[in-house]
């Protein structure tokens, strides 16, 4: 044994030793600190969505801060009392008398309105706060079709992930057969190759579908406002979307009807009626403004003992030069481009109502095929094929050909589940119904 040694176990035994504890410690750490799992159902999803997302949180807290201006839109008095104080020492020779004495004088003023300012500035923070209303309604509607959104990915990524799996079962099953037979002399090491190559297809497709869920799951945390890598378990089940067309289908067999409702409920065309309200009750109070306030003042003086005065009166500005024109100016300007803005929307949400409503009727349509002839087909002709395979009448390459077929089938009709989601979502958001 080398001189040491033993010194050199030791040392490295406690290194381990500490180098184990640290992990130990550092994985404690970590299951303390690691959030905790959240079961949400399609409902709940949209309910917190509403409450905590980033986008509702701003609308809102911009929502207060125009409210807040209503305190100082309630003053009564527009400014201050003002009050000037004068005093100094008064000597005053006549008739060869000489008088002296503390001389003082005192001015107060105050400036009242009485034009109806006051109830126009506070008409105007009203209008306003209505105004914000409706954007937080805009950001409800958009922050409730982004959860939907994210929630249907979710659950169709978990359906590609269950139809992956079950392809690689079944393409583990196929490996197992042709071992057998290549065993019994009843089949090449060809058909074994190819079928490995068929499990790497479904392994790949595997990944991606994994991958598609740890995106949507991603998406759906941040609108969600929750922590990254919370475990989410959705407990709604994933079927065709019933939507506000299937409810009222003499409303949904044409476009016309659609497009006044959109017109009714869109809270965009609302925020944008709000805001132009808005514009003309601050027209009013700069017209109001523009009303002169006179300043009542108030004079006492006293000079040489037994002098003293009393006074007020009455102060008021002439608008000559300047009544408001360029404020006024300027309100008038943003109110035409708010009706601009207003006829521009509108043909927008035209536009987007139109499109909607024709790909959810072809993505029904689609999904109407694709369930009741394309997957019973592909899932009888995987079968079949594979019956005959197993008894000699096809060879290998018609048993993948066909699995390929009947996963192309099931991928296809997820897919198009979900573009008929999303051309539903779509919808509700075009209608202003969610």
């Amino acid at each position: 044994m080398f001189p040491g040694s033993r010194s050199v176990r030791l040392r490295t035994y406690v290194l381990a030793v500490l180098i184990a504890r640290l992990c130990h410690d550092g994985a404690s750490a970590m299951a303390e600190t690691a959030p905790s799992p959240v079961a949400l159902s399609w409902e709940q999803a949209i309910e917190r969505a509403r409450e905590s997302s980033g986008i509702v949180r701003r609308a809102r807290a911009a929502r207060k801060s125009v409210a807040a201006q209503e305190v100082g839109a309630s003053i009564l008095f527009p400014a201050n009392p003002a009050v000037a104080i004068a005093a100094g020492v008064r000597q005053e020779e006549a008739a060869g008398t000489r008088l002296r004495g503390l001389s003082w004088g005192a001015h107060i003023e105050q400036t009242i309105e009485v034009g109806g300012q006051r109830s126009a500035r506070r008409e105007r923070v009203a209008r306003q706060v209505e105004a914000a209303k409706w954007r937080e309604a805009v950001a409800l509607s958009e922050v409730s079709a982004r959860v939907r959104s994210a929630y249907v990915g979710a659950q169709l990524a978990k359906a590609q992930i269950h139809a992956a799996n079950r392809r690689t079962s079944l393409v583990e099953q196929l490996i197992a057969s042709v071992n057998a037979r290549v065993e019994a002399g009843a089949s090449s090491s060809v058909d074994l190759e190819l079928a490995r190559i068929e499990m790497g297809r479904a392994i790949r497709e595997r990944m991606a579908a994994n991958l598609a869920l740890s995106a949507a799951e991603s998406d759906l945390r941040v609108v969600l406002d929750l922590e990254p890598a919370t475990p989410l378990t959705l407990t709604t089940a994933l079927t065709e979307p019933t939507a506000w067309i299937d409810q009222n289908p003499s409303a949904g067999t044409t476009l016309a009807p659609l497009l006044v409702r959109a017109r009714e409920q869109r809270a965009e065309l609302k925020l944008l009626a709000a805001s132009k309200d808005a514009l003309d009750a601050e027209i009013v109070q700069l017209g109001r403004e523009a009303i002169p306030s006179p300043t009542l003042f108030l004079d006492i003086q006293r000079d040489l003992p037994g002098q003293s005065f009393l006074g007020g009166g009455i102060g008021l500005p002439f608008p000559v030069w300047r009544r408001n024109q360029g404020e006024k100016a300027i309100v008038r300007a943003e109110t035409d481009r708010v009706l601009e803005e207003r006829r521009l929307t509108e043909r927008e949400i035209d536009a987007e109502v139109e499109r909607a409503w024709r790909a959810r009727s072809a993505a029904t349509e689609i999904a109407k095929v694709m369930a009741t002839e394309v997957l019973p087909a592909a899932e009888a002709a995987v079968s079949l094929i594979t019956q005959g395979w197993q008894a000699g009448k096809f060879d290998l390459f018609r048993v993948i050909q066909a699995s390929r077929e009947a996963s192309d089938a099931r991928r296809s009709h997820l897919e198009n589940l979900g573009a008929l989601w999303e051309s539903d979502i779509a919808l509700q958001r075009a209608l202003g119904t969610n």
